[in-house]
C-alpha cells in the first residue's frame, strides 16, 4: 500500500522539477520574439537589447558549475528552492523594469538564479528514482529542454499578439511568476531535503577561473557577432585559451591533492565523455542556430506577425515531442545507437529542407511557411530522438562519482552552443544575404532570405551527420540512466532501499 503514495509523490516531484527546466529554458528564447517591442519601448539601441538576450545566457553559463558544485555541498533541494526563489522574484522585477539598464541587470540576475536552480534538477531525479527507473525521467528532462526551446518561439509571439492587460512585452517575464511560485510551494513537500554527503569547501580559485574563461568566450561570441566581429574579440578569445589551461592545471593539482575541484580533470580521462561532449556541442549549436535562421526567415523575410511566426515553429515542436515519446523506447532497444538514429532522421530533414529551398520559391509568406511544415517535421522528429536521452546517454560514459560533474558540463555544453549557433551561423546567414536582416534599405526580398537559409541548411546538414559519426564512436552497451551525481551516492542509495521516500 506504501507503494503507490511513494510512486505519486516521485512523480509530483518530477512534474516540479521539469516545470521549473522548462521555465528556466523558455526564458533563454522567449525573450528574442520580444526585443523590437521592448526595443521600442523602452528607447534601447540594437545592442543594448542584445546584452538583455545574452546577459541572463553569460551568467547561467558562468555559474553553471558552481551552482552544481552548490547543491553537492548544501543540498539539492535547498539549492533549488533557493534558486526558484529568487528566479521568480526577479522575472517579476524584469516586467516591472522602467529601463533597458535596468532590465539588463535583472536578466544577469535570472541567469544566476537559474544556475543555481537547474543543476540541482538532475541530482533531484536522481535521488527520487531508483536506479531502474531513471531511464523514463531523463528522457523526459532531455525532451523538456528541447521542448522549451521550440516553444518559447510560440509562447512568446502568442503572449504579444494577446497583448494581456496591455502589458505587451512585460508579459513574457510575468508568465514566469504563476509557475514559479507554484513549483516554490510544492518544492518542500515533493522534492526530498536530504542532507549532503559531507560540506565540501567552495573551490574558490576555480570558480574565478572558470568565470574569467567562460565570459571571455562567450561575451565576445555574443557581442561579437552582433558587431561585425570587431578586433577586441580575437585577443578575448586567445584570454580565454590561456585562462581555460590555469584553470586545468589548478583543478589537476587540487585533485591529485583529495580536494574537490570545481570540474575535475580525471571527468575527461574517458572517450566516452570526451565524444558524447563533442555531441552535445555539435548538436546544440545546431538546433539553437536553426531557431535564429528560421526567426529572421519567418518575421524579416516572410513578414509574419510575431504569433504567426510563433505557428511556423509548430512542425518542428510536434515533430520534436512526439520523436521525444519515442526516444526513449529506441534508447532501451539500442543503447548510445538511438542518437545515430536521430542523427540520420535530422539530415533527411534538411534534405528534404535543401530541396524545398532549391527552387527559390517566392510565393506570399504563409504559403512559404507552409511549405517548410515536411521539411521542419522531420528534421525536428531527428532533434527529438537526440535530445531526449541525450544527457542519459552522456552520463553513462561516466564514473558514479562524477556524474554530477559531467551532468554541469553537459548543461555548460548547451549555453555555449546557444552561443555559438548564433555566432556561426548568424554570421553565416548575414554573409549570404549580403545585408543586415534588419537594415532598412537593404532591398532585400523573400527569395534572398530563402536563398541564404538553403545555404546555411548545409551546414546544419553536416553538423547533423557529425553527431551520427560521433555516435558511432560510443560505447555501444550504454544505456540512460544508470549513473548517479556526485554528491548524491548515499542518498541515492537510500531511496533505492525504501522506494524513493
Amino acid at each position: 500500500m506504501t507503494h503507490a503514495p511513494a510512486a505519486r509523490r516521485r512523480h509530483g516531484g518530477l512534474t516540479v522539477l521539469l516545470l521549473a527546466s522548462f521555465m528556466g529554458i523558455l526564458d533563454v528564447l522567449i525573450v528574442n520574439v520580444a526585443a523590437p517591442s521592448i526595443q521600442r519601448d523602452l528607447g534601447a539601441g540594437f545592442s543594448t537589447i542584445q546584452m538583455v538576450i545574452s546577459g541572463y545566457v553569460l551568467a547561467y553559463a558562468v555559474m553553471l558549475t558552481t551552482g552544481a558544485r552548490l547543491g553537492d555541498s548544501h543540498g539539492p533541494a535547498r539549492v533549488f528552492l533557493l534558486g526558484v526563489l529568487g528566479f521568480t522574484a526577479l522575472s517579476a522585477g524584469c516586467a516591472a523594469a522602467p529601463s533597458a539598464a535596468v532590465l539588463i541587470v535583472l536578466r544577469l540576475g535570472q541567469g544566476l538564479a537559474a544556475a543555481l536552480m537547474l543543476p540541482q534538477v538532475l541530482a533531484l531525479i536522481q535521488v527520487l528514482f531508483p536506479r531502474e527507473q531513471r531511464a523514463r525521467p531523463l528522457a523526459l528532462y532531455g525532451a523538456t529542454l528541447g521542448l522549451g526551446a521550440v516553444l518559447g518561439q510560440i509562447i512568446g509571439g502568442a503572449l504579444i499578439r494577446a497583448d494581456v492587460l496591455g502589458l505587451g512585452w512585460r508579459a513574457v517575464f510575468l508568465v514566469n511568476v504563476p509557475v514559479g511560485l507554484a513549483v516554490a510551494a510544492c518544492t518542500p513537500v515533493l522534492l526530498p531535503g536530504q542532507r549532503p554527503a559531507g560540506r565540501r569547501p567552495l573551490d574558490v580559485p576555480g570558480l574565478l577561473l572558470t568565470a574569467v574563461a567562460m565570459t571571455l568566450l562567450i561575451f565576445p561570441l555574443i557581442q561579437g557577432s552582433a558587431e561585425g566581429w570587431p578586433p577586441w574579440v580575437w585577443p578575448a578569445f586567445s584570454g580565454s585559451a590561456l585562462t581555460l589551461a590555469a584553470l586545468w592545471l589548478v583543478e589537476r593539482r587540487r585533485e591529485r591533492a583529495g580536494g574537490s575541484p570545481l570540474i575535475p580533470p580525471s571527468l575527461f580521462g574517458g572517450s566516452g565523455f570526451r565524444t558524447g561532449l563533442a555531441i552535445a556541442l555539435i548538436f546544440y549549436t545546431g538546433n539553437y542556430g536553426l531557431f535564429l535562421l528560421l526567426a529572421y526567415v519567418f518575421q524579416d523575410g516572410l513578414h509574419l506577425s510575431p504569433l504567426a511566426s510563433g505557428v511556423g515553429f509548430l512542425p518542428l515542436g510536434v515533430g520534436f515531442a512526439a520523436a521525444s515519446l519515442l526516444s526513449r523506447h529506441l534508447a532501451d532497444r539500442y543503447g548510445s545507437r538511438v542518437l545515430l538514429i536521430g542523427a540520420v532522421v535530422m539530415v533527411a530533414g534538411y534534405v528534404i529542407l535543401i530541396a524545398t529551398l532549391a527552387p527559390h520559391p517566392a510565393y506570399s509568406g504563409p504559403v512559404t511557411a507552409l511549405l517548410l511544415a515536411p521539411a521542419l517535421l522531420v528534421s525536428g522528429a531527428g532533434q527529438g530522438i537526440v535530445s531526449a536521452p541525450l544527457i542519459g546517454v552522456v552520463l553513462a560514459t561516466v564514473r558514479r562519482q562524477d556524474a554530477g560533474a559531467g551532468s554541469g558540463m553537459v548543461l555548460t555544453a548547451n549555453q555555449l552552443a546557444s552561443s555559438l549557433g548564433v555566432a556561426v551561423l548568424g554570421a553565416l546567414f548575414v554573409a549570404l544575404l549580403g545585408a543586415d536582416p534588419q537594415e532598412a534599405g537593404a532591398g532585400l526580398d523573400e527569395r534572398d532570405f530563402t536563398a541564404a537559409l538553403m545555404g546555411c541548411s548545409w551546414l546544419l546538414l553536416a553538423l547533423a551527420a557529425a553527431v551520427g559519426l560521433l555516435a558511432r564512436r560510443l560505447p555501444h552497451g550504454d544505456r540512460p540512466g544508470t549513473s548517479a551525481p556526485a554528491g548524491t551516492d548515499r542518498s541515492a542509495r537510500g531511496s533505492e532501499q525504501d522506494g524513493g521516500n
